[in-house]
């Protein structure tokens, strides 16, 4: 079931704008640090999230004369929620393939209405919906048994619970079938409110 968020695409509109604003490597360093992450820290995953192609520029800043690499603001969101991930011990190629690509990405099926009217990914519209005051944001990862693999499926998905229902994407339709083997949860509102503290910086 789609996301829930505004109904006026004027305010959509205005989101939409705001997602296509690029961050450099510096900003989404800032918007990463908090006590006991310090920006060089917060530097250093992020290129270490890039390289291993977990989150990706779309281009680079041509008024700067160093031309540093662009990013949407949904990257941001996605290298956070990498991060506490790998806090908790998630660290698998897989898992955070499955965590970056359900951000930054819709699967089919999952968009909440005509592309053109709705920010470019979940991600950035999770930050729309936040901005405009919804709450009870999170992300999952599942790991699924697969007979006869000896690797689980892992995939993920983001979800918000709205008067008491539930809306977000989906996990990949091969997984339906397959059995829950464990599964772990990332609160998505701190991170938001810790993102977009400083209205501009990440959207």
């Amino acid at each position: 079931m789609a996301l829930q968020t505004t109904q006026n695409e004027a305010e959509r509109a205005v989101y939409i704008a705001h997602d296509r604003v690029g961050l450099t490597h510096q900003v989404l360093a800032e918007a990463l640090a908090e006590p006991g992450l310090p920006i060089a820290d917060a530097k250093a995953f992020i290129r270490n999230m890039g390289a291993a192609g977990y989150v990706k520029p779309y281009g680079r800043c041509r008024t700067d004369k160093r031309t540093p690499h662009l990013y949407r603001p949904d990257a941001a969101l996605a290298l956070a929620v990498l991060l506490r991930a790998s806090e908790a011990g998630f660290s698998s190629p897989d898992a955070r393939e499955a965590l970056g690509q359900a951000i930054q990405n819709w699967r089919p099926g999952d968009e909440p209405g005509p592309l053109d009217l709705i920010p470019r990914s979940p991600g950035a519209l999770i930050m729309a919906s936040y901005a405009e005051g919804f709450r009870n944001f999170a992300a999952d990862i599942v790991f699924f048994r697969q007979p006869g693999a000896r690797k689980p499926l892992v995939a993920a998905r983001y979800r918000q619970v709205q008067d008491g229902v539930t809306r977000g994407t989906n996990f990949p339709p091969e997984a339906a079938a397959l059995e829950i083997r464990s599964s772990w949860t990332c609160p998505l509102d701190p991170i938001l409110s810790h993102l977009m503290r400083r209205r501009g910086a990440t959207h």
